[in-house]
């Protein structure tokens, strides 16, 4: 059991969020806005999972804080059970909003947390781009070496710009289960091929979006 509520790890994500989504601002490519949206979600990886089960807040108790950027989060727990907190971030050119609602399953030697809900990231010339959650398996809760495997569909959602994309874990041929590989789709077309691994990278028809080993030098001014 870790120290904190669980309101008081999503802010974790703030600094991937102060760095890609400011850029994706920035940029009048809906496609590309997707694309850097999709990275955030491998990006923020490194820093908001951990073993420490975070406390469930309680009813109605709310949390904020200030992003590396100046945006506001603002948290609040509302419902107990099932746990679901909702979101808000008012950026600087950039608003996201949405809510998390978890459904965990005990097993022997396992636990597997499931997510409900989604987030929306808005920009200032209205696109908004929607998505989902991973889910999380962890093994070896009583005996054995203690492992999280993150998997599932990862799907995103622009209704006004008709893309789609998605990337899903764990089914890559001949590769760990850490793998992914995914498209983005603009109306029936493939217009751009994702692949990865949540570990470590994401590229987008070969081209290197995140990877962790340049992770200090990217946010070093957040």
């Amino acid at each position: 059991m870790g120290p904190r509520t669980l309101l008081m790890t999503i802010p974790a994500i703030s600094k991937v969020f102060s760095f890609y989504l400011n850029y994706a601002a920035s940029l009048s490519d809906p496609v590309e806005r997707m694309k850097v949206v999709i990275t955030t979600t491998i990006a923020f990886l490194w820093r908001n999972h951990h073993f420490d089960k975070p406390l469930n807040p309680i009813l109605g108790e709310t949390y904020q804080a200030r992003c590396p950027d100046g945006a506001m989060m603002y948290l609040e727990q509302t419902c107990h059970h099932p746990p679901r907190s909702h979101l808000y971030i008012d950026g600087p050119k950039y608003k996201v909003y949405g809510w998390n609602e978890y459904s965990v399953r005990a097993y022997i030697n396992s636990a597997v947390c499931t997510p409900q809900g989604h987030k929306t990231v808005e920009f200032d010339d209205g696109q908004k781009i929607t998505f989902n959650n991973p889910t999380d398996t962890f093994y070896n809760l009583l005996m054995g070496t203690l492992y999280q495997w993150i998997h599932g569909k990862m799907e995103f959602f622009d209704k006004g710009n008709d893309l789609y994309g998605f990337y899903e874990i764990g089914k890559v041929k001949g590769k760990s289960q850490e793998y992914f590989t995914g498209e983005v789709r603009q109306g029936d077309e493939v217009i751009s091929s994702i692949s990865g691994n949540y570990c470590g990278y994401i590229d987008f028809d070969g081209v290197r979006y995140f990877d962790i080993r340049e992770v200090d030098k990217v946010y070093h001014e957040f």
